[in-house]
């Protein structure tokens, strides 16, 4: 069973100009630096990540959720929303009208300005893409009985991350049968930033399920349209964009699904000396797997 999102890995071409957006505009510190290890790259499958340079970003908050960025070889044809895996991840805000008002003139694109979710008048979301083509939701949330946390800083944690794929039912029997997390049952709810990307009506639903991995974290699993594709990665490489997304789990051995390399001890954030193992997805996209025996106790 999947527990809390630990940390979400981006690629990128270059670490700078990721670090001055993020610490810039939405309050981001680095609290490491480095390059990545030939342990870790062949944990992941993707020896020509090793010996790559690599920041992890805390929020200003100091929540023990990261964002990691990797810089690796540029995949100049990735356009966001159009292939299949993690897509988006999603960032609690405490003021997402401020928000919108400070990213206006920044090096983030806006492509959905703010709106209530069309379910909820409860929760209200803008979306951007950052300098690496990365797609950020920037999220307020004003009722505690979600149960998904609210901010703490101008600029908070991840709190969900979104996995697009062809097939709804697929994705709900991976994470419920194999990984045997609660879903919700799918239902159809408007994707302001799809469909302004893909060039649908605005309003256009899609189907969308979210799987509870414990605490206030979300993974939200949606079926993408016709027209979408496989992300194309190089062989021993990383995706490019949002490319590996971290979890706690209590213990790998109850992992239902192969892991792509043996697990290994990794030290330095997020892992700091615990056993971690890769799983892929239904549509190739890689779950991290931080192996901590206590989790249950927190």
């Amino acid at each position: 069973m999947l527990g809390p999102i630990i940390a979400v890995t981006m690629t990128v071409a270059d670490l700078a100009p990721i670090e001055a957006a993020y610490g810039g505009y939405l309050g981001y510190k680095v609290v490491e630096r480095g390059q990545i290890s030939g342990e870790l790259a062949e944990v992941w499958g993707t020896p020509l990540v090793a010996g790559k340079s690599y920041m992890v970003m805390q929020p200003e908050s100091g929540a023990n959720c990261f964002l990691r960025f990797i810089a690796i070889d540029e995949y100049p044809d990735y356009k966001p929303l159009t292939t299949y895996g993690w897509n988006s991840t999603e960032i609690l805000v405490k003021d997402v009208d401020a928000v919108y008002e400070k990213l206006k003139s920044s090096p983030f694109e806006v492509v959905g300005t703010p709106r209530n979710l069309s379910t909820t008048d409860k929760i209200k979301a803008m979306q951007v893409i950052g300098p690496a083509k990365e797609l950020l939701y920037l999220t307020t949330v004003t009722d505690p009985a979600f149960g998904l946390g609210m901010a703490e800083s101008f600029v908070d944690r991840p709190f969900i991350v979104i996995n697009g794929g062809r097939d709804i039912a697929e994705l709900i029997g991976f994470y419920r049968d194999v990984l045997k997390n609660k879903v919700s049952e799918p239902q159809p709810v408007r994707m302001s930033a799809l469909n302004k990307v893909r060039g649908f009506d605005l309003e256009l639903k899609h189907p969308l399920s979210t799987v509870d991995i414990g605490g206030p974290f979300l993974i939200e699993i949606d079926q993408y349209p016709a027209g979408t594709v496989d992300r194309v990665t190089r062989p021993g490489d990383l995706p490019p964009s949002t490319a590996l997304v971290a979890f706690e789990v209590q213990s790998l051995a109850k992992i239902g699904v192969p892991f792509v390399k043996p697990p290994a001890i990794i030290q330095g954030r997020p892992y700091n000396g615990r056993r971690v193992g890769v799983i892929k997805g239904p549509s190739g996209e890689l779950h991290e797997l931080i192996e901590t025996p206590n989790l249950n106790n927190r």
